[in-house]
Formats: structure tokens, C-alpha cells, sequence
């Protein structure tokens, strides 16, 4: 290719980028004209003490807007000043007046919408979090699939409520000691199996007993073997059921295994937590703080040796509910509307 035509194609680039920047520009000083326009009406209309949201020569207010609105370093700094227009417009008495405003404003937004570089454009939203949200879950029938995990604070009636709650929506309820029967009973298969292999132990340096703890848990530290059981036993759950899971670090091993799950924290303020603890337990206040502190310390240990996540910090859950603030009944209703379950 010869140096004239590519001269002649980068000046044709040239050429269209900047018309489609003049176009830009005209939309964006046509629309902040729409704005200004507006917000004097409006004013006029209110005669509001305030004062107008775009003061002083009309000229450069406009200047200054279309270049907000072409630029937009900041997209809230435009969101701002037109949710002022529309914050004083629905001060209006005279209803056809303010129906009339009201329509305009929605107008403008909708075309600030449709600009490359709107506000609100970018959203928040993580597809690979997202894509584990509940209502994305379904079953072969194509009905929805109900999994909840409650992780709580020692005190803060977090058992409570998802009892609560598994008793409204009539799921079934899995908590650290039926998990740990449902381990002994998965261990107790294993042990059978393993019983009905033929396997000399006559060796005099080999104990049974150890033996059999050795295949059940694969080689693994007692701890460790519960966990993983606990694992596959949730994964196997998740399979067949809708339920209500009490910690066990279930928001994560789901996670981990593409389980889609709507994922609770429950705290509250540690005195109120304490004074619950003693009023139960009926034991002294310092006595219950020193076992709210214990428990909250060694649920943290586990969380984090087991999913190297932070227990309690709020991004890592779908919703955090201070208890004290709603009580066990109110709790359980904020979570029903979240899940679209509160009809």
C-alpha cells in the first residue's frame, strides 16, 4: 500500500472521529439547554427562596454543563445538580404544573441514560458472585432452589432465626450437631465398608482400630476429616433439597462448588448479645461476655483456616442484619422480602 493511501485512510479515520465528536458535543449542549430550560421553569413555578441550581450567565452555565455532560469526569456531579431540578420540582402545589415538570425531568434522564458515558452506565454488579444468586438456581422441574446460610455471633439469636425462618418457609434445618450426626452416620458406612473388605490385620504392629480410623478419614487430622465430610454431605444436600444451613462455613464450600445460595450474617451490638447470653443461661454478665468473646474467637479461627475468608466482613455476604435492631420475628420478615418470599 502506497504512503498516499494510507495518508488518505488516516485522514478518513480523521475525519469521522471528529464529526462523530462534533455530534457529541451538540448532543450534549442540546441536552444541557433542556436542563437549564427546566430548571428556570421550575423555578419560576416555585419561586423557591433557594435560588435556581444553574445561576449566572446563561452562556457559560452552559458551557459549563454540556461539558460535564460530554466529558463527564464525574457522572454523580451531573446526577446531582439534575436531581436538584427534580427534588424542587415536586415541591409544585399546582398539579398539572408539576405533572408537567415531572414528565420533562424523567425525559432528560432517560436521554442522560442513553448517553455512551451516562451516569449509572457502570454497574457494580460481579457476574461471578451474581451468578450464584438464589433465583438463579433451578432444579431439574424448574422450581426454585431455596438454599440459606446463617453465619452469627455468639448471642445474636442467630440459630433463633433461622429456625425461625426454616420453620416459615418450611425447609429443612441443618445445624453443627445434626451435621455431626449426619458425619457419624456417614462414618459409621464407611467403617462397614471397610469391615467387609478382606484385609489381614495379623500383623502384630498393626492396630485395628487404627487402621479403620486411617481409611475412614483418608489420613486426615480428626478435624479436618470432619470438615471435608461436612462438605460433601452439604454438596450432596444441595443436590436433592431446599434448606436452612447454621454455619459450617457453608456460604463458602457452596461457593466454592457453584451452589447458588443467598448468604446471611447476624451480629449485634456485644452488650446487648451478653445480657441475652446471661438472661438464657441465667449466669453473670461477665461470665457470658467472657463465652460470647470465647465462641465469636473460635468461629473466626475456623472460618478463616477452613476458607482463608474474613469472618464477619460484610462483602463476603449477600446480607448483614444487625438483630438487636429487629428482634428474632422482624429478622426473619427483612429475609423473606429479600428473598422474595414475604407473600
Amino acid at each position: 500500500m502506497s504512503d498516499n493511501n494510507v495518508n488518505n485512510i488516516d485522514n478518513s479515520i480523521n475525519n469521522e472521529n471528529k464529526s462523530s465528536n462534533d455530534d457529541a458535543k451538540t448532543i450534549a449542549y442540546n441536552l444541557a439547554k433542556k436542563i437549564y430550560e427546566l430548571d428556570s421553569n421550575v423555578y419560576e413555578s416555585v419561586g423557591s427562596e433557594l435560588g435556581r441550581v444553574f445561576i449566572g450567565d446563561a452562556d457559560k452555565c452552559l458551557d459549563k454543563l454540556s461539558a460535564l455532560i460530554y466529558t463527564n469526569p464525574h457522572g454523580y456531579l451531573l446526577r446531582s445538580e439534575v436531581a436538584l431540578v427534580g427534588n424542587m420540582a415536586r415541591t409544585i402545589k399546582d398539579k398539572e404544573a408539576k405533572s408537567k415538570f415531572m414528565r420533562q425531568y424523567n425525559d432528560i434522564l432517560n436521554e442522560i441514560a442513553e448517553l455512551p458515558h451516562g451516569f449509572g452506565s457502570v454497574d457494580i454488579l460481579d457476574t461471578s458472585i451474581s451468578e450464584l444468586n438464589v433465583s438463579n438456581f433451578h432444579r431439574n422441574n424448574n422450581d426454585n432452589r431455596m438454599i440459606i446460610c446463617i453465619s452469627r455471633t455468639e448471642g445474636s439469636a442467630g440459630t433463633d432465626i433461622g429456625f425461625a425462618l426454616a420453620d416459615k418457609l418450611r425447609l429443612n434445618y441443618y445445624d453443627a450437631e445434626i451435621f455431626k450426626d449426619l458425619v457419624i452416620r456417614k462414618d459409621a458406612e464407611k467403617d462397614a465398608r471397610w469391615k467387609s473388605k478382606k484385609i489381614d490385620l495379623s500383623h502384630e504392629m498393626i492396630n485395628p482400630e487404627k487402621a479403620r480410623r486411617f481409611s475412614r478419614n483418608h489420613g486426615l487430622p480428626a478435624n479436618d476429616a470432619a470438615f471435608f465430610n461436612e462438605s460433601e454431605i452439604l454438596r450432596e444436600l444441595a443436590e436433592k433439597e431446599d434448606f436452612i444451613v447454621i454455619g459450617r462455613c457453608a456460604d463458602v464450600i457452596l461457593k466454592n462448588n457453584n451452589i447458588p445460595h443467598v448468604s446471611v450474617f447476624i451480629t449485634a451490638p456485644v452488650q446487648q448479645r451478653a445480657r441475652r447470653i446471661m438472661e438464657l443461661e441465667k449466669i453473670p454478665y461477665s461470665k457470658a461476655l467472657k463465652r460470647l468473646v470465647k465462641l465469636d474467637k473460635k468461629r473466626e479461627r475456623y472460618y478463616k483456616f477452613y476458607t482463608n475468608n474474613i469472618w464477619g466482613q460484610a462483602y463476603n455476604y449477600d446480607l448483614c442484619i444487625n438483630s438487636a435492631s429487629y428482634g428474632i420475628d422482624e429478622a426473619v420478615n427483612l429475609i423473606l422480602r429479600v428473598i422474595n418470599r414475604d407473600k
